[in-house]
């Protein structure tokens, strides 16, 4: 199906109820324009497209869309031969598109930032994890803060694999992150870790759909946010067990900090569940920081500023806690708390 063969999206639906197909499409929404690649090194070194792009399966309007605007490809290869891969995306020009496939036949780590003074970032990264084998993957949005973003993802797990993943989202000023797991075979695993931080106006939704499509397979999920100004924050989370996938074990928690009486946090976690014999679970909270320790810290000597700043960046450092990759952590953990320094 071609992209103007595909109804513009309504705000009825659950995918786009928030931010509207309009506010993320780079020109109009009856346009398909040709757009650049974005520039992608691997620990330093630049690398180029090395492959035409397979047509998504899933008949979804932003992965045609990507794939009809820019049909090149970076193939990335996973290696335990290097402690850490660090692959940036940049770019500088006025609209940027970049698709990564994720190949991980042993296991190893993944780091990607993005940065640059892009206007509008188109980005889709696909990946599987073969059998026997653990990815930890990283993810730091670092771009502009006049950025518009528009990121889908789609990950297959195989047979006694584990998706490690970790995310922070700081940059751009609104972002629509589609972010689709697949766990295919018996015994897979995905723990998936973000933290999100809304100052200013900037509008960040992540969708997030978690797929069992075997039994004995096993997902958390875990969204913490911090929101100030008028930030506006969104998650909405898909967990679905299909029909004979008994021994299954997921859930799904969205945590957010209100830091200002204009910033907005919504938070719609949704279980689809058609097996009997599983554990699903399910949960939202929001609130303002603890009076009282914004007390006890003044209390010993920290400016009132300083001391919710500590605290925010204490809660959104603990979603990144339980990551076991040391580098992955560190670089995730890095990244949050020089955005406080």
């Amino acid at each position: 199906m071609n992209y103007l063969d595909i109804p513009v999206p309504n705000r009825t639906q659950h995918l786009w109820r928030y931010t509207p197909w309009s506010k993320v499409h780079p020109t109009s929404v009856d346009s398909v324009p040709k757009i650049p690649s974005s520039k992608v090194t691997v620990n330093d070194v630049e690398i180029r497209t090395n492959t035409t792009r397979k047509i998504s399966s899933i008949k979804d309007i932003s992965r045609v869309f990507l794939q009809e605007s820019n049909n090149s490809m970076h193939l990335i290869k996973v290696s335990d031969t290097s402690p850490v891969n660090l692959l940036e995306i940049s770019s500088n020009e006025e609209q940027s598109i970049c698709h990564i496939h994720v190949e991980c036949t042993t296991s190893g780590s993944l780091i990607v930032k993005l940065s640059g003074s892009t206007n509008w970032l188109g980005l889709h990264i696909t990946g599987k994890v073969a059998k026997n084998c653990t990815l930890s993957f990283g993810l730091v949005n670092d771009l502009s803060k006049q950025c518009t973003i528009l990121r889908c993802e789609d990950w297959s797990l195989l047979r006694d694999s584990m998706l490690e993943y970790g995310e922070l989202s700081i940059g751009g000023s609104r972002i629509k992150n589609d972010i689709r797991t697949s766990l295919d075979e018996v015994n897979s695993s995905l723990k998936q870790n973000i933290a999100v931080i809304t100052d200013g106006s900037r509008h960040d939704d992540h969708h997030i759909e978690i797929l069992h499509r075997s039994g004995f397979t096993n997902s958390s999920l875990n969204v913490s946010s911090a929101c100030s100004g008028k930030g506006h924050t969104i998650g909405t989370g898909l967990l679905m067990i299909e029909e004979d996938c008994d021994g299954c074990d997921a859930g799904q928690v969205f945590k957010n900090l209100l830091l200002s009486d204009t910033a907005k946090a919504e938070s719609i976690p949704e279980l689809e569940v058609l097996s009997d014999d599983v554990k699903a679970a399910h949960g939202a909270a929001s609130s303002s920081v603890d009076r009282e320790q914004i007390h006890y810290l003044m209390s010993r000597g920290f400016p009132k500023e300083q001391a919710e700043s500590l605290i925010v960046e204490g809660f959104l450092v603990s979603c990144f806690a339980k990551i076991k990759n040391n580098d992955v952590r560190q670089y995730l953990i890095g990244a949050l708390t020089a955005n406080y320094s």
